[in-house]
């Protein structure tokens, strides 16, 4: 038996047409119905789809304008009220809330910010104008030679980073900016004018002073020199000789037999406090944005001029990095870098728009309507404003951040696909015969085929936003949120929108223009050859017979079609044959295309019968000429390639693909360096990566570390999650008591312990705990509190009852100034009597590079853990609840490791909901799996072979958010294909009818999505953040390796082990009918 019989129509829905339409039969026979056929008289039922749409075709204008008018009221009032302003990023919307680590640094600054409210009842107790370095307006150079074996530290190059010099001073404002240096301490302090630049030409360039008869007197290695050094080896060999002082101007791999240097780099420090801000820890963007104003920004456009450098479109100018006189010229200031990232980030969202445009001309090219494709473009572009709607106003969701904008790019391809699905069923429901020239059927038809098809894709979709919904780090969470909404919205919109556009389409519009006119659209009252089947005598049947009363007694037909039974005919009994040969019956396929399908004309060109035992019809031969191109390529050569021998060698090697990408996804792990967010030729991004190739000094940045006494953590009960600055009430300690001899003399000798650790992980420096181990940096305020007390001949530890008074009267003087933050008074009493001191805080620098990633930060984070509690486990009572933090260092590291666990988790849940969505939807537990398989395949294929096998990547904050989302975007056409083989007619019973049934039908508008994604996603390749280019690339490999799996590993997969309608054990149809009836027969 040949399969050539195909068809269109693939829902329950469409098999209540002519079924059944009887032709010619015996007069005499009789035909038993079903128990449960419907009275001849009886009206069948019409759902809510068919009543709305029965509605739009009687008042079109009120159904288009009430969801217009819906949407445009949602949207304007985003607009009017501001609730699509996105929130200001800070360094604590990333951080997971609901952590220990998390709370102790929370607990941390809210105990520093609570001695400061304090700490000003001390007299002089403020910080000095610009006596702190600020690290965002700091500006720093880095000068690399580029030319092999020569060394940076020669007379041009040097002579080039003078000029560079020269240039950053003769800046005007330098002097109201630049970090101060003083003399003495609190209000008698005096400036001793700016902190010197920390440089190599301090040392290049001296000041010699001379004598009479012109010895030298004096050199003063400040820069300010005239001349250049002679012996240029000799000065670089000096900064070998002291490293931890000079070691800043040395690249890691200096040779100090050749003394060749291939890189060094100097800043110029930039003060904190500015004058009129308390503290430099406190409105640092306001600080930083002054010190632009008054001298960086004036210095970045001096830069820019020197070296000829401008931004091309949208474009910024840090792109492409200055070499002059062979030597690479890069300088960085956290406060440029901040200002370029926001320019970079308005012009790489500028590509939004050409993205939708983008999709919007595939769209009206593909459909061949502009009408078609601006409602699905209102529709997308509409979702992001209602979506805010539902987002602020219903869920009561506050943040909103710059993540989300990624939204539009997810469902310009998701929207897009519910666009061709709902176009591609009503292109279709032009050739199916009982929606000819009745806009009202086409439409019914085509709003319940593609409700259908798109609901599961959507529902699916939805289920694997909302697994990254569950995620702990909320961006990420608000983030599935939204896009879940979105995707909703587009579901409900496209339902409810086009069936009244439609009619109104049909009724004004293509009649007006000729540009809005679908292509290849039968016109109005058109009759479509080939639409009628052959009579028995090869005439065609007429229209009348076709719609005679009884023959449409749609469910009787129906369900005669489905049990094999022969209708009841009510027809007229046609004359026999003049041969005397038997009358046949001849049966109209209710799913065939009308004018797809002609009569077989008998001469054997054509054999598309098919058993009577098997459907008891006879089905009429496939007109290809009625498909369109894409059509007929997916039923025809396409169907004959995967259902050929060739099928198993798909299989086996989608198979090896779905094994290798696993294997490659299970080798993804956090990055070992810090993540790139330029591309390599941006100066910011270049000065970055250079960072870890110096050599160790006191100047480079290392995580800070302190160790707190007297706090409890945050109670975070009544935090509103949504809302980054809102971060809990401060809880303290209430055993801490730090004013015993034993508590005192503990905590001075928890100094030495810090001092004395030893790290062997691999992001310590050294092998010690904190830089430069027994000789490091550590602030301990008892330590110096002994002191004190051994110059006044006080006795140490002091007695219990004085040691509150000594301690605060200590920090009152001009020696404990600078330990006021590090021991925590509460607010001065009216009274005048000792406030209560409620923490106790010792400050180190640890041996970790800041910043560290994850992989590095985490041994260290442990060994910092290992050395506190030891120290804990020999304290006694009141300071023994000591702990450490690193601050964003180490919330930081734990959000690193949530996204990786949240990705684990999100894709596990993901695949579940994934399975349990297909297999309700297929009512089929082999359909499901195969289904799932393919979307596994999917995923792994991008991420083993895509991420970690092509490109390299580490499965960093990007692919992490993407490795969840990506699941939303696979599910989609393997779904379409799963249902439409499921959903097939009853009476095609082959494998391969079903899945040529699949292909023909879904084919089309699977290649249309796919195409309309990969566009919208491939814009972003044009974009500058790495993140987006990067999502650009998870976007198309996605849509590509969706595409693969769906149309050549699943209708391969369902050619050889598909189900059929007779299978039993994997069917669940029966099953969901009991549960339905039972749950019916309860209501």
């Amino acid at each position: 038996m040949r399969n050539d019989g195909g068809a269109l129509a693939s829902t329950p829905e469409d098999a209540e047409v002519d079924a059944g339409d009887v032709v010619c039969a015996h007069p005499e026979e009789e035909v038993k119905q079903p128990k449960d056929a419907p009275s001849r008289d009886e009206r069948p039922s019409m759902g809510w789809l068919a009543r709305y749409c029965r509605h739009c075709e009687r008042n079109p204008w009120t159904g288009f304008l009430t969801v217009f008018f819906t949407v445009l009221v949602m949207a304007v009032v985003v607009g009017a009220f501001g609730l699509a302003g996105f929130d200001t990023e800070n360094d604590k919307e990333w951080v997971i809330l609901d952590d220990e680590v998390t709370s102790r640094t929370d607990a941390a600054e809210a105990a520093l910010k609570l001695r400061d409210r304090s700490i000003g009842k001390v007299a002089g107790a403020a910080i000095l104008p610009r006596e702190k370095e600020s690290e965002g307006a700091t500006l720093m150079f880095q000068f690399e030679s580029k030319v092999d074996g020569r060394s940076v530290f020669n007379r041009e190059s040097i002579l080039l980073m003078k000029e560079i010099s020269d240039l950053v001073l003769a800046t005007p404002g330098y002097a109201d900016v630049c970090q101060l240096a003083y003399d003495g301490e609190g209000e008698n302090a005096t400036s001793l004018g700016c902190v010197p630049p920390v440089s190599p030409l301090n040392y290049f360039f001296p000041t010699v002073t001379r004598h009479a008869n012109g010895t030298v007197a004096n050199v003063t290695n400040d820069g300010k020199g005239a001349d250049l050094v002679t012996d240029i080896d000799a000065v670089v060999r000096s900064f070998d000789a002291d490293r931890r002082g000079l070691g800043y101007f040395l690249d890691g791999g200096f040779d100090p037999q050749t003394v060749h240097n291939r890189m060094t780099r100097l800043k110029y420090p930039v003060g904190a406090p500015l004058r009129g801000f308390a503290d430099n820890s406190r409105d640092e963007e306001k600080q930083e944005k002054k010190v632009g104003k008054l001298w960086l920004d004036a210095v970045e456009k001096a830069l820019f001029e020197r070296f000829g450098m401008s931004a091309g479109f949208l474009s910024s100018p840090y792109l492409g990095i200055p070499n002059e006189r062979d030597v690479e010229v890069r300088w960085y200031a956290a406060y440029l870098r901040r200002r370029d990232s926001q320019r970079i980030i308005n012009y790489d969202l500028a590509w939004a728009f050409a993205s939708i445009l983008s999709v919007w001309g595939y769209m009206a090219f593909s459909t061949g309507s502009v009408f078609i494709a601006s409602l699905g473009m209102f529709e997308i572009l509409m979702s992001l404003p209602v979506s805010i709607f539902i987002y602020k106003l219903v869920f009561r969701i506050a943040y909103l951040g710059n993540i989300q904008v990624l939204s539009i790019f997810i469902v310009l391809g998701i929207g897009a696909d519910d666009v061709f699905v709902f176009y591609d069923a009503f292109k279709q429901s032009a050739l199916v015969p009982h929606v000819k020239d009745n806009i009202l059927d086409r439409v019914t038809y085509t709003a319940e085929r593609a409700s259908k098809a798109i609901s599961v894709t959507s529902f699916t979709t939805m289920m694997a936003f909302l697994a990254t919904a569950m995620s702990d780090v909320m961006p990420i969470s608000a983030f599935g949120i939204l896009s879940a909404t979105m995707v909703f919205f587009l579901f409900v919109v496209n339902v409810a929108f086009f069936s009244p556009a439609l009619m109104l389409y049909d009724r004004y519009v293509g009649e007006m223009c000729s540009c809005a006119r679908l292509v290849g659209d039968k016109a109005a009252n058109a009759e479509v050859r080939g639409s009628k089947p052959a009579s028995v005598d090869e005439s065609p049947t007429s229209t009348a017979t076709l719609r005679a009363p009884a023959l449409n007694d749609t469910a009787r037909r129906v369900r005669a079609w489905e049990s094999s039974e022969k209708p009841r005919a009510s027809a007229p009994t046609p004359a026999k044959p003049a041969n005397g040969g038997r009358v046949r019956r001849v049966t109209v396929n209710p799913f065939a295309l009308r004018g797809s399908y002609a009569a077989d004309g008998g001469d054997g060109s054509d054999d598309s019968t098919i058993d009577d035992a098997e459907s008891g019809t006879k089905n009429f031969a496939m007109d290809k000429k009625r498909l369109r191109p894409v059509e007929w390529f997916y039923r025809e050569p396409f169907f004959r390639f995967v259902t050929s021998p060739a099928r198993y060698a798909i299989l086996v090697a989608f198979v090896a693909l779905l094994l290798y990408g696993a294997w490659g996804a299970n080798k993804l792990e956090p990055p070992a360096q810090q993540e790139q967010w330029y591309p390599s030729d941006h100066m910011m991004q270049a000065f970055a990566n250079e960072r870890e190739g110096f050599a160790n000094s006191d100047e480079d940045r290392v995580v800070v570390v302190d160790v707190f006494w007297g706090l409890d953590g945050m109670d975070v009960s009544k935090v509103n999650r949504w809302k980054p600055a809102e971060r809990g009430e401060l809880r303290l300690t209430r055993t801490f008591d730090a004013s015993s001899p034993e508590a005192q003399t503990h905590l001075a000798g928890a100094c030495d312990d810090l001092a004395a650790a030893t790290c062997d992980a691999p992001g310590c420096e050294g092998g010690t705990l904190l830089r430069n181990g027994a000789a490091a940096r550590v602030i301990c305020p008892m330590r110096d509190f002994a002191k004190y007390q051994s110059a006044l001949n006080r006795t140490f530890p002091a007695a219990k009852e004085s040691f509150a008074s000594e301690m605060y009267e200590f920090l009152s003087t001009k020696h404990g100034k600078f330990l006021r933050k590090h021991v925590g008074f509460e607010a001065a009493n009216a009274d005048g009597s000792v406030p209560k001191m409620f923490y106790y805080r010792v400050t180190a620098d640890s041996s970790l590079k800041y910043p560290a990633v994850a992989r590095t930060a985490r041994p260290v984070f442990e060994r910092w853990e290992s050395v506190v509690d030891g120290i804990n486990a020999k304290a006694p009572a009141g300071v023994n609840r000591a702990f450490s933090t690193g601050y964003w260092s180490w919330t930081w590291m734990k959000t690193q490791e949530a996204l990786v666990q949240n990705t684990v988790q999100g894709l596990l849940l993901c695949f579940v909901m994934a399975f349990v969505v297909l297999v309700v939807s297929t009512a089929d537990l082999r359909a499901g799996f195969l289904a799932t398989v393919a979307i596994a395949g999917t995923v792994t294929t991008v991420m083993g072979v895509g991420v970690h096998g092509i490109m390299g990547w580490d499965l960093g904050i990007g692919e992490s958010i993407a490795a969840v989302i990506l699941i939303g975007l696979s599910v989609d056409y393997c779904v379409h294909l799963a249902n439409a083989y499921v959903e097939a007619p009853a009476w095609m019973t082959t494998r391969e009818r079903r899945t040529q049934h699949a292909l023909m039908i879904m084919g089309i508008s699977i290649t249309a999505s796919a195409v309309t994604t990969v566009i919208s996603g491939s814009i972003l390749w044009l974009c500058i953040l790495k993140f987006f280019s990067k999502f650009a690339f998870l976007i198309t490999a996605t849509i590509a390796s969706s595409f693969l799996w769906s149309v050549f590993f699943l209708p391969a997969a369902l050619v050889t082990f598909g189900p059929l309608p007779d299978d039993k054990w994997s069917n669940l149809k029966p099953l969901f009918n009991a549960i339905i009836a039972r749950c019916v027969g309860r209501r």
